[in-house]
């Protein structure tokens, strides 16, 4: 004779008892997609960024004068140089020159540590003579990769 089966209560749930989740709600959709979205624009921002920037190197400097200051030192000349690039410059060396036409009468040098890609940095060069009176040259003479 067989044995009557234990009964829990749920068999009068039409799924035999097992319990279902609550259906997700449109807004989580929503959010869910934005989500996805996002993660999406990062991945193809991070690989056209590699693919497209990683060889370059720091050609594009511009060098600006911002000020020029009398001192005890001498004559101070205060610039800025802009890296256009998505390399980066080490141990950048920046020349300035004063020139009486072709003779250049006084050389200053200035070095950077460190350039970062699409950044810029401020120095000076300190020159015993004025540079009111002569032609100011300011130009990068040579960097390493980091």
């Amino acid at each position: 004779m067989r044995e009557p089966m234990e009964t829990t209560g749920d068999e009068s749930r039409p799924n035999g008892g097992a319990e279902r989740a609550p259906p997700t709600s449109p807004l989580e959709w929503v959010l869910a997609g934005i989500g996805a979205l996002l993660i999406a624009a990062m991945i193809a921002y991070m690989v056209q960024y590699a693919l497209s920037e990683h060889g370059s190197v720091p050609g594009e400097m511009e060098v600006t004068v911002v000020e020029t200051r009398a001192g005890g030192l001498g004559h101070t000349v205060r610039f800025q140089i802009r890296n256009r690039t998505a390399a980066t410059a080490a141990t950048l060396l920046v020349r300035g020159e004063l020139r009486a036409g072709d003779r250049v009468v006084e050389a200053a040098e200035a070095q950077f540590d460190y350039l970062p890609p699409y950044s810029e940095r401020y120095g000076g060069l300190i020159f015993q003579h004025d540079p009111a009176g002569l032609q100011l040259r300011i130009f990068p003479t040579g960097y390493s990769e980091p």
